[in-house]
């Protein structure tokens, strides 16, 4: 893994966000992810629209409730960061985190335990890359 010193810059405050990726996924997947998240010590809340409500259990619970406002899973690693996903495509899940959430070499510790967990309870790898750019891979950790 790529210690703090060599990965810095690519956390530099540039306006846009870093992604987060696991592909190849399908609906039991997406469960062991929601069901990982419930379980986790992470703290987490689910909104749907702007009401805060219980996480569904599934990804198709999701999809219905996304036909009448937006949903969003907001994970805290720590007090200062978060991690975001909306539930885009069954076929990945993506989340995203700011990079200036990520400005030392404690936060950069807990995002990499974070993406770790991740391909642990997915059995997927992860990749973290700059927003929008999937074959801008920053770092990938396997499970």
């Amino acid at each position: 893994m790529k210690q703090w010193s060599e990965i810095k810059p690519e956390f530099g405050v540039d306006g846009s966000l870093r992604d987060i990726y696991i592909e190849n996924v399908d609906a039991s997947v997406w469960g062991v992810f929601i069901d990982g998240v419930k379980q986790s010590s992470y703290k987490f809340d689910f909104t749907h629209g702007d009401i805060e409500r219980d996480l569904p259990g599934s990804l198709n619970q999701i999809k219905v409730l996304q036909e009448t406002n937006p949903t969003t899973l907001h994970l805290w690693l720590s007090d200062s960061i978060q991690i975001n996903c909306h539930f885009f495509i069954e076929s990945e899940i993506e989340l995203d985190l700011s990079p200036s959430e990520i400005q030392s070499a404690s936060s950069y510790s807990k995002l990499i335990d974070f993406l770790e967990w991740l391909a642990s309870i997915t059995e997927r790898a992860v990749k973290l890359t700059h927003e929008g750019a999937q074959e801008q891979v920053i770092l990938s950790v396997c499970k």
